[in-house]
């Protein structure tokens, strides 16, 4: 029997601040990856995961939409050896 995540499963969603502020109290509690706090230098409070302390207090609502496929992407970063 196969166990971890399936081939092409992502483990991580995008979602906006503006999104968590619509749902979240501004005392919220919200749990994030080590790295991510480390990386944006977080003040954390040292948690363990069990499947009893991560469990949603009501059910998750995802939603999908169809996206119109791009013709041309237009680079987003231009770097110009003068500017480097």
């Amino acid at each position: 029997m196969a166990r971890g995540k399936t081939k092409g499963a992502g483990s991580f969603l995008q979602v906006s601040l503006r999104e968590l502020n619509r749902v979240l109290r501004e005392d919220a509690v919200v749990v994030v990856s080590r790295r991510y706090a480390e990386t944006l230098n977080l003040n954390v409070e040292i948690f363990e995961a069990t499947t009893t302390n991560i469990k949603a207090k009501k059910p998750v609502e995802f939603k999908s939409e169809q996206l119109e496929p791009v013709t041309q992407l237009e680079p987003v970063v231009q770097v110009e050896e003068e500017n480097w």
